[in-house]
């Protein structure tokens, strides 16, 4: 669906066009059913990439950004040395918190564009399904600023939605904005338009590459629901 500048005018009367911190902060209770589709594809994906997440960071330490409910922190725990796991919104935190874990873990409040942690502060990184909040003229500064907290040679690892006619919302395009955005409906009924940018896997290697010496087709995996991006920085 594609939206023209009149069109958007109208909807602004009925959509709020949502900070994503305060979509997020009205969301957390019911975010975690996303994991929990009832797909059998689905859920082998899910098994598929915590089974990487464990084996890429076995003994690590790790930063994780937009942690969100701690879904993956959770699984991060199981071969983690530690975990700084981090998000911008204080709702999700509280839920992530409660959950059980099998390392230390330290819940931080943070901008993932002004981290406060010092140079080279962690061997590795994790940012799942925060790929595509970003807006696609953000992106290599917030992978410089996430780069910067990580000692070269850490393992990046991060994973997104693939898109899905149908799943998750209307797809809508603005014009004139290179990004993408979703129509999405929450459980109280009320509607929020949240960007949601999708990528092939040439976008993602010509996205990535610039930061890993060895990064090729190999590093990037696109399944039927998700892709997943893993590297050593340089």
């Amino acid at each position: 669906m594609r939206l023209d500048k009149k069109t958007l005018e109208e909807l602004s009367l009925f959509y709020f066009w949502v900070d994503m911190k305060d979509y997020y902060r009205r969301r957390a209770k019911e975010y975690d059913q996303m994991y929990y589709r009832n797909d059998p594809r689905w859920q082998k994906e899910l098994r598929e990439m915590a089974g990487t997440l464990k084996e890429m960071f076995q003994g690590r330490r790790v930063l994780e950004i937009a942690c969100g409910t701690g879904y993956w922190t959770h699984f991060l725990s199981e071969t983690a040395q530690s975990i700084v796991a981090t998000d911008v919104v204080q709702e999700m935190l509280e839920i992530a918190k409660a959950k059980q874990h099998k390392c230390p873990i330290s819940f931080c409040k943070e901008d993932a564009y002004n981290l406060s942690f010092r140079d080279g502060s962690f061997d590795g990184g994790v940012a799942n399904f925060w790929f595509s909040h970003i807006p696609k003229d953000r992106i290599n500064s917030f992978l410089e600023e996430f780069h910067r907290v990580l000692q070269i040679g850490s393992i990046v690892f991060m994973a997104d939605n693939v898109y899905i006619p149908g799943i998750g919302g209307k797809l809508v395009t603005k014009e004139g904005d290179e990004n993408t955005y979703k129509l999405r409906k929450a459980e109280d009924g009320s509607e929020d338009l949240v960007l949601k940018n999708y990528y092939s896997v040439d976008e993602l290697m010509k996205i990535f590459c610039r930061y890993s010496r060895k990064f090729s087709r190999e590093n990037v995996s696109h399944g039927s629901f998700f892709w997943l991006a893993v590297y050593h920085l340089k």
